[in-house]
């Protein structure tokens, strides 16, 4: 064999050393330091936790603060806190709730709209506050539509004002 074909056989060998100690070795090594460092950035991740968790629970309980302070009750549904709202107003003034219907649902693109459609009996300045703290402080949804009607109790042989209110709630799915 001459020094060629040495060098050549070297070179073969050589190559074919460091495939058979990649295949056994580098890459069982290369895959372990992958998993090493991702281990690594959960550990991170997750010694931050408790400080997190924290955080949220204050963040939570600020949250809470502000909806007892505008007397919005999580448990209950919006239309429990719609008649809630109309009834403790109802109790300050003269207004009555004559009617309360079951809400219009309509669906668009991905927002839910609710309409509450409500009637109530009383004065034309109170109804007209009701209407104006519900939709500017309560911040309940868009009033849409109040409808005043006179109309005549022929028992009594007086006239009072019924006010019928819709109110719009956008929600998304």
């Amino acid at each position: 064999m001459n020094l060629k074909k040495k060098n050549i056989l070297l070179l073969i060998g050589f190559l074919l050393m460091l495939w058979v100690a990649y295949q056994f070795s580098f890459s069982k090594t290369l895959t372990l330091k992958k998993q090493y460092q991702t281990l690594k950035i959960e550990q991170e991740l997750l010694s931050n936790v408790s400080g997190k968790l924290l955080s949220l629970k204050q963040v939570n309980i600020y949250y809470d603060s502000i909806l007892k302070s505008k007397k919005i009750s999580t448990e209950n549904s919006f239309q429990n806190n719609l008649l809630q709202r109309i009834s403790v107003f109802s109790d300050s003034t003269n207004i009555s709730i004559v009617n309360f219907n079951t809400p219009h649902i309509f669906e668009v693109d991905n927002a839910i709209i609710n309409t509450y459609s409500f009637t109530l009996k009383g004065d034309f300045s109170s109804i007209t506050r009701l209407v104006f703290e519900l939709e500017q402080e309560y911040k309940l949804g868009k009033i849409i539509s109040v409808h005043f009607e006179k109309k005549k109790n022929y028992r009594r042989n007086s006239n009072y004002l019924e006010g019928t209110i819709l109110l719009q709630k956008v929600d998304s799915k």
